[in-house]
């Protein structure tokens, strides 16, 4: 009962989390509105929407796997876009292409052997984690290298990006785990636990790289 408690609780708290980051990242929107981030204000105003109605269709026994689904697409191809942008080097954007490739090749194989209707697509989401977390640390290999290193505790994008980092490295093992232990109801909901705890600290850090971000001027 207390973990069932505490999987409620959580799940109130990432709805608010989710909400809370979105509205600040509207009302910030001025100081980063000439980066490659001008637009995650609509992206997280879309997670918080989306989170709403699959919580809804969680506890009222509705399949809530399409719009997932069609949300990971959408999120995973807004920050390959945005790290695109905002790496410099043309070798390394050229890598962040291939893997936008290989995310697209596999979200249209995915289809073939899981239904994109009811069932969640794991290879799409797996190669996309892992396409994004590549991306984040050719972002990392470039900042190191340059000035940029020395104010990059004020960059939207580097607490962004550690929030991601962190979120995906946890959630990808969670996420192949589930297949193996989908009917174990005290695993599962475990593991959801320590999913809706992943994304509270993956908010957080959305949360803190706004509050402490300077405004960005442009190119």
């Amino acid at each position: 009962m207390k973990v069932e408690f505490l999987d409620i609780v959580l799940g109130y708290l990432v709805l608010v989390i989710q909400v809370a980051v979105a509205v600040i990242a509207v009302v910030k929107y001025q100081a980063y509105k000439n980066t490659p981030l001008k637009y995650i204000s609509i992206i997280l105003i879309y997670t918080a929407i989306n989170e709403i109605i699959g919580s809804l269709n969680i506890y009222s026994n509705n399949n809530n796997v399409l719009i997932y689904n069609i949300y990971n697409v959408i999120y995973f191809l807004f920050f390959y876009n945005a790290f695109w942008f905002s790496i410099t080097k043309e070798k390394y954007r050229n890598w962040i292409v291939a893997c936008v490739g290989i995310f697209v090749l596999a979200s249209v194989v995915n289809p073939f052997f899981q239904n994109f209707i009811t069932e969640s697509q794991l290879l799409a989401y797996v190669v996309g984690a892992c396409a994004l977390l590549f991306c984040i640390i050719l972002y990392y290999i470039e900042i190191l290298s340059t000035s940029k290193v020395l104010l990059i505790r004020q960059d939207i994008l580097f607490w962004i990006s550690v929030g991601l980092l962190l979120f995906y490295v946890g959630y990808i093992p969670i996420k192949l785990t589930r297949v193996f232990f989908e009917y174990q109801d005290n695993v599962y909901l475990a593991l959801r636990i320590v999913h809706r705890i992943l994304i509270l600290i993956l908010n957080a850090c959305f949360i803190i790289g706004f509050l402490w971000m300077k405004k960005k001027l442009p190119r």
